[in-house]
């Protein structure tokens, strides 16, 4: 009977082993991602004062007592609703960083090759007119301003997804950008022009506490809006594809390139400094309060505000897509209606 048992352990052990080594590695480097940032909490601090001596960081090794801990009260105006914490564990940030950076990584060096092209010859149109550098200069610089002048560690929401669009609306003004890199940055910003719709129709003004502020909120999204309606209206981008792709494929290639790109950004750049400075930017670290954390809360909140961005960039692009299809059909009916006639 002993060697019986002997035989079953040396025979099962091998089969339990790679999941053992994983969990370790697992574990190994939850542990690495942990010590980071030992100052965060397991969970958010309340929005408002509860207990007069409501904490929101510990010591710098992750200290709890009253010598060593960062009180909510004491933190700058604007900081306490963005305190970052460990409301995701570790082992989850390991997991979704790996799988999101590289599947993200995948899709992006995939579909980049097999791109329509721009056409060469109409590369000037995707020069910005003057009029809209000069807005975006000044908008940019009065960005950065809030940022610097805000509480520490306002600057890296500079990483919120509308400051983003507002970087690529200044790279695209100022920097010599090839003619296929504009039209790629072009035809992601139509899906992601919903962010900025979501933001005038459902504000969050959390944090804005500047002079001026929360109106330059609003004239920056509205702004963000007006400018690819600008290049749509006026013929310098197009939704509709010139090239070999069908409609309804290019469609997808534009809307799956878009949503990869975000997520690249947002797991494998934007998570990484929420945990380094404690900062809970984008809500990438826990989910907004309420009433949004009705709808999106618990550890698979990432992956449920993930399909939301999803369906959100697909619903815009489908609008534009089906507006332009309209147009054109609408166009070509009144043109031949007009050689009819004469």
């Amino acid at each position: 009977e002993r060697e019986r048992r002997e035989r079953h352990r040396r025979h099962s052990a091998p089969l339990q082993q790679p999941s053992t080594m994983a969990n370790q590695l697992l574990a190994s480097a939850g542990n690495v991602v942990k010590s980071m940032n030992l100052s965060l909490l397991s969970s958010p601090p309340p929005s408002t004062e509860e207990s007069g001596q409501d904490i929101c960081y510990l010591g710098p090794n992750g200290e709890s007592d009253s010598h060593h801990v960062i009180h909510c009260k004491d933190l700058p105006e604007g900081l306490r609703e963005m305190v970052g914490s460990w409301y995701i564990h570790p082992d989850r940030h390991v997991v979704e960083y790996i799988a999101f950076v590289t599947i993200s990584s995948i899709i992006i060096r995939t579909l980049l090759p097999t791109l329509s092209k721009y056409p060469a010859k109409k590369a000037f149109n995707l020069n910005p007119p003057l009029f809209m550098k000069i807005a975006t200069l000044f908008i940019y610089v009065c960005q950065i301003a809030y940022k610097v002048n805000g509480y520490p560690g306002k600057v890296l929401f500079m990483a919120m997804p509308c400051n983003i669009l507002w970087t690529m609306w200044t790279a695209l003004c100022f920097l010599p950008l090839k003619t296929q890199t504009k039209h790629i940055m072009y035809q992601i910003i139509i899906p992601y022009t919903i962010l900025s719709v979501v933001a005038v129709a459902a504000p969050d003004l959390s944090g804005l506490d500047l002079p001026l502020e929360v109106p330059f909120f609003f004239i920056i999204h509205i702004a963000l809006i007006a400018y690819p309606i600008y290049f749509l209206l006026s013929g310098r981008i197009s939704v509709i594809p010139s090239g070999d792709d069908g409609l309804v494929l290019n469609f997808l290639k534009w809307w799956i390139l878009a949503c990869a790109y975000f997520a690249l950004f947002y797991f494998g750049v934007a998570v990484p400094l929420s945990v380094v400075f404690g900062i809970n930017v984008n809500y990438m670290l826990s989910p907004p309060p309420a009433p949004a954390d009705m709808f999106m809360s618990g550890p698979n909140f990432r992956l449920q505000s993930t399909l939301c961005c999803a369906a959100a960039f697909f619903f815009f692009q489908f609008v534009v897509t089906a507006t332009a299809v309209f147009g054109r059909t609408m166009g070509k009916s009144t043109s031949s209606a007009s050689k009819k006639k004469s």
